[in-house]
């Protein structure tokens, strides 16, 4: 059942203890619908928190790779063809986690 729908049913149930004095169904809904909307804001959080390191990866995953191309074109100005190689290497990797944590973020934001 939904974090919402708990709610609901919380509310009305703590509703009804107070409209009846049935104190034992007044903490009964008062609980329910506490425990779903702490749980609903646990889950607005979690995502938020995704969302802000995904983020993140990203914009390390971007730097990486113009570290990367910057390298390679100043081996190639320079002739240096170690250091040209070593910038390819580099702008390689940060591709590969770039879809790496792409796919991480599709896998965690599946069950949202």
């Amino acid at each position: 059942m939904s974090n919402y729908m708990n709610q609901a049913i919380g509310s009305a149930k703590e509703t009804l203890g107070n409209m009846t004095g049935n104190k034992n169904l007044q903490e009964t809904g008062r609980k329910q619908w506490s425990e779903a909307k702490g749980e609903q804001e646990l889950q607005q959080q979690k995502a938020e928190r995704e969302q802000n390191a995904s983020e993140a990866y990203r914009a390390g995953d971007a730097a990486k790779g113009a570290g990367g191309a910057m390298k390679e074109k100043l081996g190639a100005v320079a002739g240096d063809d170690k250091m040209q190689a070593e910038g390819r290497s580099t702008r390689a990797q940060a591709a590969g986690e770039a879809a790496h944590h792409e796919n991480l973020g599709k896998k965690d934001n599946s069950g949202l």
